[in-house]
């Protein structure tokens, strides 16, 4: 596995946010040979900030390719992940790991990943309520409604 983290501060100066992130899977000590990495970059114009890339072959893919100019490969599809707030966390990738069969996990990992992604997901959640607090407002708004109504 090859783990790359770029850190900056929010647009307000704030927070600690990540700016860039890579995460590798390799199937070789050397890192040689690629399986999948799954990548964020915060300010992405042509596909989305938040993405995987598979390494492999594909014959559907292939057979794509003889309709157009450009020729692709699997690798090169920047496949969608969540977006820029619900990406997977690295938590997510070491249970797809250990799921998957592809490293052998030690004994209470279960516990350690949902702790890790429990507090990676509080994170994003209280970022996307700074960010949208219109939207907290208005799900306050309709559980009073419901509570009243109960």
């Amino acid at each position: 596995m090859s783990l790359s983290f770029q850190l900056r501060l929010d647009d307000e100066g704030s927070y600690l946010t990540v700016h860039s992130s890579y995460c590798a899977i390799f199937s070789d000590e050397g890192l040689q040979s690629c399986l999948c990495h799954f990548d964020y970059e915060r300010e992405k114009d042509r596909y989305t900030s938040a993405h995987v890339q598979v390494y492999g072959t594909s014959p559907a893919l292939e057979a794509l390719n003889g309709k157009g100019d450009q020729k692709r490969t699997l690798d090169t599809l920047h496949i969608p992940v969540g977006g820029r707030r619900f990406r997977p966390c690295i938590e997510d990738v070491i249970e797809f790991l250990i799921n998957e069969r592809l490293v052998d996990a030690h004994n209470g990992w279960q516990q350690i990943v949902e702790e890790g992604r429990a507090r990676y997901r509080r994170s994003q959640l209280k970022a996307a309520m700074r960010r949208h607090p219109d939207v907290v407002e208005e799900y306050l708004r309709e559980r009073e409604r419901v509570e009243e109504g109960s």
